[in-house]
């Protein structure tokens, strides 16, 4: 096959979960032998949009790469007082909910460039859904188009610009099964889609568990978070979990926190934290083994990499219960405990803590999940099927 991938940024060293997925995905489907480009804008930063690469040809990770310049500066004016209505629970008019795809990105020359080749692939792939890159990009060439949502249960869902582009594309690929649910309750009249999954490599059957202990000095019982440390994926929420369960527990209990920027927390959980930053994968699942749980109260998943890792180890996750994605992957994997606000999340803890026959047991059946359903292998030959059944006819 012959594939365009759409995504709003693309570089090494740029952090986010829809960037790793593509870059995962379209890089093993070049080496099964498809012919692969990315097309992306100059931007690396998604809040700026600022054009900080050059135009042109590139290769990341030997992916053929093709960036255009964003042509719509940011309005930081309009964008704040747009942001503070969405964050206030508001529903802004539809005029407004495009012009904020706008400041996301939006490139005239990316836009030319899908028109030039849409009729040279057999489909152009977007992800994620909210950035100008898609919700503009795939109304180029609808009929040649398979979106990739990795859709959160959040406002910008529900902008009628956005779902206008979702229903008109040729097809849908979804990540998980509790994303296409939460895109079918918010979304009517969706276009056929396929359950595609994600995939990731499984680690060896024996983490050094010690060693990981030893070299980031983790004592006592463990719990692990790994992701953005911010209040949008929910980690203050966790902080204040393990500043509470310490006031219960016999030992000390620390939280692993793992990810980009300065975990920025209350003067009470500061003593509990253990910023270790970013940490390459192999010690990352070392931190994770050496766990007793794996902690992910985000509310805004369409997939959780972070659930996956932690059950290729055979450590159990917690997650939150208003999060469909994450508390669906443990209800089908028998792989965790699902909590719905800071006195449940520091039972979990504790309860894992104390019960160390229920946390392999937890653990062991998210591994056998991660074995049976979350190989690349697999979901490579899903993503192929889907695009074959979706788009069978290429056009031109």
């Amino acid at each position: 096959m012959k594939l365009a991938f759409v995504v709003p940024r693309f570089a090494a060293g740029v952090l986010g979960g829809a960037e790793y997925h593509v870059g995962q995905l379209a890089g093993r489907l070049r080496r099964r032998g498809h012919d692969v480009t990315v097309l992306t804008t100059c931007a690396i930063d998604h809040y700026t949009w600022e054009n900080a690469l050059p135009p042109g040809p590139d290769t990341v990770d030997g992916i053929p790469v093709r960036r255009y310049p964003v042509t719509v500066a940011r309005d930081r004016s309009l964008m704040a007082r747009l942001q503070t209505a969405i964050d206030g629970g508001l529903t802004i008019p539809p005029a407004h909910q495009e012009e904020w795809v706008r400041n996301t990105g939006h490139s005239e020359p990316l836009l030319d460039a899908i028109a030039a080749v849409a009729d040279r692939v057999d489909a152009l792939v977007f992800a994620p859904y909210l950035f100008a890159s898609t919700v503009l990009g795939a109304r180029v060439r609808p009929d040649r188009s398979l979106i990739q949502p990795l859709l959160h249960d959040e406002a910008y869902a529900r902008f009628t610009c956005v779902q206008e582009t979702l229903r008109s594309a040729a097809g849908l690929l979804w990540i998980s099964s509790g994303e296409r649910q939460v895109a079918g309750r918010l979304i009517p009249g969706l276009p056929p889609g396929r359950l595609v999954g994600a995939g990731i490599e499984l680690p060896a059957e024996y983490v050094d568990r010690q060693g990981a202990r030893r070299r980031h000095g983790l004592e006592g019982t463990v719990v692990s978070y790994a992701g953005r440390r911010e209040e949008a994926k929910n980690f203050p929420l966790v902080a204040e979990a393990v500043t509470a369960a310490n006031l219960g527990w016999r030992q000390r209990v620390t939280l692993a926190a793992m990810g980009a920027g300065p975990a920025v927390l209350p003067p009470a959980a500061r003593p509990f934290v253990r910023d270790l930053g970013v940490l390459d994968d192999d010690d990352k699942l070392g931190v994770f083994a050496a766990s007793t749980a794996v902690v992910n109260l985000s509310l805004a998943e369409s997939f959780s990499y972070v659930v996956m890792e932690a059950w290729s180890v055979g450590t159990p996750v917690i997650v939150h219960a208003g999060c469909e994605v994450t508390s669906r992957h443990c209800r089908e994997a028998g792989g965790g405990l699902w909590v719905r606000n800071v006195e449940e999340a520091v039972e979990a803890i504790l309860r894992l803590a104390a019960d160390h026959a229920l946390r392999d047991r937890l653990g062991a059946a998210g591994r056998r999940h991660v074995i049976q359903h979350v190989s690349w292998d697999a979901t490579l030959d899903r993503f192929e099927t889907a695009v074959a059944e979706l788009l069978p006819v290429r056009a031109g």
